[in-house]
Parts: structure tokens; sequence; C-alpha cells
């Protein structure tokens, strides 16, 4: 019987690629997206992330209609480009908190209730950034990926006892949609500083959170992996 996946963001290119790496693994992959429509062969759910309680229904649609949710990539993400640390609004911080903290936090706990309800394991993989490693220019966004990299630790060292592991991946300049809006002195101080002196790919992501979310992972857990060319 296949395992059953969910991956948020699955419209952005990091969401396809994964939710096509974990398919060509033999998952059963759903996608959540705010998008209207899916952008790939796999069933699309339209989901506003921040209403938590429309992603509790969304996610208990998917159980019932696919099966126990065995794995869940965490990656949709939100970052206000362009804005300096002093026009920074409470209502942007908010935000970005929002989507990026509160939701992975909240879908864990989700899965998490459901997996140890039905005794059995899974993987958890959230979005994270080398933002959250090194600091960023837009600062809310820094902060909000170094929670995320906390949160990944401590929901692992929460929910190990259960046989859920959680592992984040730390991505650098990705050629994505996001990847593209970095602020031009800062992409190139980035190509500039990395080992390889290359921009990502989205494929490159979703080959490491393939891997997380694999049984070949089974002993890896509270860990961050950073997929940066060597920032």
């Amino acid at each position: 019987m296949q395992k059953v996946a969910v991956v948020t963001g699955s419209n952005g290119r990091i969401g396809q690629a994964t939710c096509l790496k974990l398919a060509q693994s033999g998952w059963r992959v759903a996608g959540i997206d705010l998008g209207e429509k899916g952008a790939g062969n796999w069933p699309h759910y339209q989901c506003d992330l921040s209403d938590l309680d429309r992603l509790g229904a969304t996610l208990a649609a998917i159980e019932s209609e696919h099966g126990l949710i065995r794995g869940l990539f965490n990656n949709a993400g939100i970052y206000h480009d362009g804005t300096d640390f002093f026009e920074q609004t409470p209502e942007m911080f908010d935000q970005t908190m929002d989507v990026n903290v509160r939701v992975p936090f909240f879908a864990s706990q989700w899965i998490a209730k459901r997996l140890i309800e039905a005794g059995e394991g899974g993987a958890i993989v959230t979005t994270a950034s080398v933002a959250g490693l090194l600091g960023s220019g837009v600062v809310d966004y820094g902060a909000s990926k170094a929670a995320v990299i906390n949160l990944t630790r401590s929901l692992g060292r929460r929910l190990g006892p259960h046989g859920i592991r959680v592992n984040a991946v730390a991505p650098g300049l990705i050629d994505t949609a996001m990847g593209q809006r970095v602020a031009a002195p800062a992409r190139e101080r980035m190509l500039t500083q990395a080992a390889l002196r290359r921009i990502g790919q989205p494929e490159e992501i979703a080959s490491v959170v393939d891997f997380l979310m694999s049984d070949g992972a089974s002993f890896v857990t509270c860990t961050t992996v950073e997929v940066s060319g060597g920032l």
C-alpha cells in the first residue's frame, strides 16, 4: 500500500519538483496550495494555510480520500523582499511568522496526532533557509527561518519516541520565483561566496527532501540539512 505524503506550497518550483520526486519514489502525493488549480499530475487542494480550521479540514479530506498521511513537507513560505527593517510593519511581521512558523507548527501537530493515534511512524520535513543560519537583510524572514530550525529540533525530540522523524532543509539561492526576487547585491554576494559558485535548482532541494522522507534516513531526525552550494 502506498504511503501518503502532503506537500504545501505545491505549485512553487520546489513544491512541484518535490511532488514529482516523491511520486517517483512511490509516495501517493497530495499538494496543497493557495492557487485554484494544481501545477502537476497529483491531487490538488486549494487552501489558505493561515486559516487553521481550513487547513485541518483539508488535511482531513486528504486522509479520507487517500489514507493516513505518513509524510509532510511544510514547504509554503512568504518573503517580503525589498522591505527595509525600518519599513516593516507589525502586519508584515505577523504574516511572515504566521505562514513560515505557525502553519508548519500546527500542520505538524495535526499529522502527528493522527500518526500517534494510528500507532504509526512518519516523517516531517520543513523548508528553512540559510537565512535562518546566517541572518538576512529581510529581517523578519531570517527570524522566521531561525524559528523553523529550532522548531525542527524541538519537535523532533518531542515526537521521536513515537517514531516520527522531524527534519528541515535549508536552501541557499535557488532558481525559484522567490530566489529571483533576492536583491541584486545580495544575490551577487551569495553567488560569489558559495563554494560551487552557482545558483541551485529546485530538483536539488527535492532530492534531499525525498531522502529525509525515506526509510534511508531512518536514523536522521532533529536535523537541518543545508543545501546551499557551500555558503
